[in-house]
Order: C-alpha cells, then sequence, then structure tokens
C-alpha cells in the first residue's frame, strides 16, 4: 500500500506544475491570498481582487504534503485576511479581536483540508475546480449560520457589491451562490495556469471561467435594463445624531443628544416625509420607562410624522431589550420590536454554563445583558399598503432574517444601526454591503439609519440612491438628515422562491461527493 501512495504523488507532482520556485517559501502563497482577500473589501475596496484571491492558497495546497500542513496553510490565510479586514474590532478590544479573528480563521482552515481531500483525489480538474467551490460555501454557510457564535461578515460575495451588474445574480441564489461562482472561477484559473502546456486543455479551463463573468455581466445588464416602474414613492428622512459612542449614556449628555434629534426631526419635517427614522438606540434610556419619551410623542405629533427610534426596553432587572419603537403622527406609541440576534459577548454572555464566570468582567468592560426578542415584527401603520420590517444593528448579515420578513409581506427594510463604536475605519461601510446585499436577494429597498453612518437608501437592484454626507462628501462621523422619494418595487425573487436553499443543496452535495470520495479510497 505504501508502494501505491508513493506512485500516486508522483504522478501528481507530474502533471500538475506550480511556480513555486519563484518565492522559495510556500508560507508566501497563504499570505497573498489573506491580503489579496483583505484588499476585495473596504477600506481599500479592490472587488476585482476576490476572482483571484484564493489562487496563491489554493497553488499551495497542491503540494501540501498531509491534512496537517493543509490546516496550517488555510489557518494562515485566515489569520491573515481576518486581522486586516476587521481590524477595526481593535477599537473595541484588542482581546476580542484576536479571538474572532482566530475564530473566523479556523473556517478557512476548515476550507482548505476540504479542499485538500479533493485535490489529492485521482478525479478529474474540473471535478476538483468545483469539489473546492462546493467546500467554500459549506465553509462560509457554517460560519455565518452556525449558533450562538454565527458572524457572516465580509462574505465572499460582499466584495462584488461596487460593481452592480455582477452582483444582480444575487436575486438568483443570494450571497452564497455568488461566492460560490467567484471561487469556481478562482480555481479554473489555477487549473489553467497548472495545464499551460497542454494549450488546448488550459484555454478550455480559461475560457470557462471568463464565460462565466460574461455571462453575469450579461445577466446583470439584462435585469438592469428591464424596466421597473414603481407602484409609488414613499418619502423618508433618516437622521444621523453622530454621538459619540464615548458620551452616548451620560447622564449629562443626555438633554443635548435629545436635542440633536429633536432639531435634525424638525428640519426633515419640513421636506413633508412620510416616516422619519433614527438610529439604533438613538433614545439615551429605556424608552418605556422614561419621562423623555412623551417628549419625542410630542415631537412626532408637532411634525405630523411617524417616526421609528431605536431605544431600550426594561421588564426588569433581568429582561432588558434593544429595541426599536414605532410613533404615529399623533405620537401615539404603535408597535415594538425586540433584536432576535444579540452580539455574543456585546450585547450578551452566551452559553452561561460555559461561560457564566465572564459576567465579572463583562459587567467591568460595560457589555450590556439583554434579552432576545421572540418574534420578528412587521409594523403596519397608516400607509397600510407598504408595511415594513426592521432590522437591528449586525441583524442584517443574516440572510434568513431579511427573507423572513420579506415573505411576512414587508414591503421595505429598515436598517437601525449605532457603527460609532468601531471609530472611522471601513466597519460601517463593511456594514453598509450586508445591507445592499439584503435588499437584492428580496427585491425591496432597504433603509439604513445608522447613528455615525452610513446611513443610505438602496434599490431594490442594490443600488445606493443617496447617503448622509457633508460638504466634502464625508459619509461617516458627519451629523445630518437626508430625505429621499423611495421608489417602493417589490419584485419576488427566484432567491425567495426557493434560492435561499442553495447552501443546503451545496451541503447535500458536498456530502455525498463526500463520501464517493471515502469509498473510492478505500476500494484503491
Amino acid at each position: 500500500m505504501s508502494t501505491n501512495r508513493k506512485a500516486y504523488g508522483v504522478r501528481r507532482t507530474e502533471e500538475i506544475t506550480t511556480p513555486y520556485s519563484v518565492f522559495r517559501t510556500p508560507y508566501l502563497y497563504q499570505i497573498v491570498s489573506g491580503l489579496l482577500l483583505a484588499l476585495s473589501f473596504p477600506s481599500a475596496g479592490w472587488g476585482f481582487l476576490a476572482w483571484v484571491a484564493l489562487v496563491p492558497l489554493l497553488a499551495s495546497l497542491h503540494h501540501a504534503q498531509d491534512r496537517s500542513q493543509a490546516l496550517g496553510f488555510g489557518l494562515i490565510t485566515g489569520i491573515v485576511f481576518f486581522c486586516f479586514s476587521i481590524h477595526w474590532l481593535t477599537h473595541v478590544s484588542t482581546l476580542g479581536w484576536l479571538i474572532v479573528v482566530l475564530m473566523q480563521s479556523v473556517y478557512v482552515m476548515v476550507f482548505a483540508w476540504l479542499a485538500y481531500e479533493g485535490i489529492r483525489s485521482r478525479e478529474s480538474a474540473l471535478f476538483k475546480a468545483v469539489w473546492i467551490a462546493l467546500a467554500w460555501t459549506v465553509t462560509e454557510f457554517l460560519r455565518s449560520e452556525v449558533p450562538v457564535f454565527g458572524f457572516g461578515w465580509n462574505l465572499l460575495a460582499y466584495s462584488q457589491s461596487p460593481y452592480i451588474p455582477l452582483i444582480q445574480f444575487t436575486n438568483v441564489l443570494g450571497a452564497y451562490g455568488l461566492g460560490f461562482l467567484i471561487v469556481l472561477v478562482n480555481a479554473l484559473l489555477l487549473y489553467a495556469w497548472f495545464r499551460r502546456k497542454d494549450l488546448r486543455t488550459a484555454l478550455s479551463f480559461f475560457g470557462f471561467a471568463v464565460l462565466m463573468l460574461v455571462g453575469l455581466w450579461g445577466y446583470g445588464k439584462m435585469t438592469l435594463e428591464r424596466p421597473v416602474a414603481p407602484k409609488e414613492f414613499l418619502r423618508v428622512s433618516v437622521v444621523q445624531g453622530n454621538i459619540p459612542q464615548s458620551v452616548k449614556w451620560e447622564l449629562m449628555a443626555k438633554e443635548k443628544i435629545l436635542e440633536i434629534y429633536e432639531k435634525l426631526s424638525q428640519l426633515a419635517g419640513l421636506e413633508q416625509p412620510d416616516l422619519i427614522i433614527w438610529p439604533e438606540a438613538s433614545f439615551p434610556g429605556y424608552f418605556n420607562r422614561d419621562l423623555q419619551a412623551g417628549r419625542i410623542s410630542r415631537l412626532a405629533s408637532d411634525i405630523q410624522t411617524p417616526i421609528l427610534l431605536g431605544g431600550l426596553y426594561w421588564v426588569s432587572e433581568h429582561e432588558l431589550y434593544n429595541s426599536a419603537y414605532f410613533l404615529g403622527k399623533d405620537g401615539a406609541l404603535g408597535q415594538r420590536y425586540d433584536k432576535l440576534r444579540l452580539v455574543p459577548f456585546g450585547e450578551y454572555i452566551p452559553l452561561k454554563f460555559l461561560f457564566g464566570w465572564l459576567t465579572p468582567v463583562a459587567d467591568a468592560l460595560g457589555i450590556s445583558d439583554f434579552s432576545a426578542g421572540k418574534d420578528a415584527v412587521v409594523f403596519r401603520w397608516a400607509r397600510e399598503e407598504w408595511p415594513f420590517g426592521v432590522l437591528i444593528c449586525f441583524e442584517d448579515v443574516f440572510p434568513d432574517l431579511a427573507r423572513h420578513l420579506a415573505d411576512r409581506d414587508a414591503k421595505f427594510l429598515n436598517v437601525i444601526t449605532n457603527d460609532a463604536w468601531f471609530g472611522k475605519t471601513s466597519a460601517p461601510f463593511q456594514h453598509l454591503q450586508a445591507s445592499i446585499f439584503r435588499a437584492l436577494e428580496n427585491g425591496v429597498a432597504v433603509v439604513r439609519a445608522a447613528n455615525t453612518g452610513v446611513s443610505a437608501f438602496i434599490s431594490c437592484r442594490g443600488r445606493v440612491l443617496a447617503t448622509v454626507k457633508d460638504a466634502k462628501g464625508e459619509e461617516t462621523f458627519v451629523m445630518g438628515q437626508k430625505t429621499l422619494d423611495l421608489p417602493l418595487v417589490v419584485e419576488r425573487t427566484l432567491y425567495r422562491q426557493g434560492g435561499f436553499l442553495f447552501p443546503y443543496f451545496v451541503l447535500g452535495v458536498f456530502l455525498v461527493l463526500s463520501v464517493s470520495l471515502i469509498l473510492k479510497r478505500k476500494r484503491t
């Protein structure tokens, strides 16, 4: 048996030639992949790099000596990628940043191991390319949806948000589907290079990759050129208070904060909007227990405009919620939504039977201990034909939350958030990318109200129609308001009709292929 393995190893080396001698050290490959991935996202935002970013890592996996080395290669790429792309977490906690980087890198490490298993098989290069794309989709899906610790930030597809035609395919198979195609192109380009001595085969792989890109672009152009006539326009105002996180909960700052939001809302009211939206936790207190809440009700009544605002909800010392409140134009309190997906170690301590000992540390750091909401809420208001849903903070990185709201007849989505925690970094722009994809997947407009930005209006086709900005064009850490006639268009996308099942389908196919490979190896 050992002789067969040695012979198999020689065959692989003979049929695949990689330019390793150029770098002399294989670890440069993983570092390059990590850097290219990081540069694909804001703040650099060079999304085109994503189409080749994984090639160096995949090349190195062809020369991995065993599984442990493949795992190590993936870990290096993951650490470099996340160290740079989510470096903004250091503004909250350096230790927390390191922990999140390691946790997220584990998924890239698992991807590298799974890819290696397919690479070392005796299957065709085309099979291996598809296997690699499947492996990425499986691990990216798990990274986003694993209970408690799911954190679908910077999915590979999000890197393409600047290229409006390319991302239209999202309305078919969602962000995971587009990510699958990006990785497939990476793998095809790799094998085109490996087979470069066989010009015909190399050109076929390269041509297939180009054909996929052209197809995506063509589908996108066709989708964008298809006329969409809004049934009507909804005049919406978003206010961006730009309240520093350091004073947001200071008792002495409360009056100033409310004054800022009052003045911005009165300014917006002059433009006669149908709805004014405040950011997450814009009311500095428990809205249902604070006497100042009446002040906001009177504001809504004075300007005769409904207000959606973020505020805390108090039930007891052990039951607190991060919520969104709706005030009618008469100032009457309407529906309330309590945030469903809380930030682990930020808004609560998860799995207390394991991490309960961290509670004193969390208290010292000012970490809240919120309760999770019970159900999503579709807000029904005076404009009965246009109910809407609300996502709070990072809830917009979970595709299913947005889809469930759309399926429950929400005609547009509001994202209220506070990214002031992260300073003047790329975090708000990376967060914006997630909202763009929720709009595309569900065929509904998305309105974002962010404390320090980016506050934006996004069409059902993923176009950013307008943002709150100052005279210099700055979109973050500026105070202001923006009113826009939001085109109300609802498209029941293929994604909502079944495309959302794509990652589950991929998981099933991958499991079947894995069993098939295991059985073949046993027979060999």
